[in-house]
């Protein structure tokens, strides 16, 4: 019987592990200087955003907040990256975990 339940919590544990980011990743324009900007968006109710890379570090990224930055459900960071036209994958590491978005041009 303690097999059995020590196997239940750790089925319980491991179902309870969402690999689904808890942040949506935009990709939109700067409405005045008219380049890439991303668009982050908390789908929980605090997600910590720890770091941002675009096009795995290769451009230069200018968030408008000072990371880390505590970013509450449904509030918007955007990073602007002025160095670079083709956004072709953000990574962002979060308090939940690090997680990679790509974008097909």
């Amino acid at each position: 019987m303690k097999k059995f339940l020590a196997l239940v919590l750790l089925v319980a544990a491991v179902a309870g592990c969402s690999s689904e980011p808890p942040i949506i990743v935009e990709l939109g324009r700067n409405s005045i200087w008219g380049g890439p900007q991303i668009q982050i968006t908390a789908k929980q109710d605090s997600v910590t955003i720890n770091q941002v890379l675009i096009n795995r570090g290769n451009c230069r990224v200018n968030v408008q907040e000072r990371l880390p930055y505590k970013l509450p459900f449904g509030s918007v960071l955007k990073a602007d990256t002025p160095s670079c036209q083709h956004v072709v994958e953000v990574s962002i590491s979060t308090s939940d975990g690090d997680f990679d978005f790509t974008f097909d041009r």
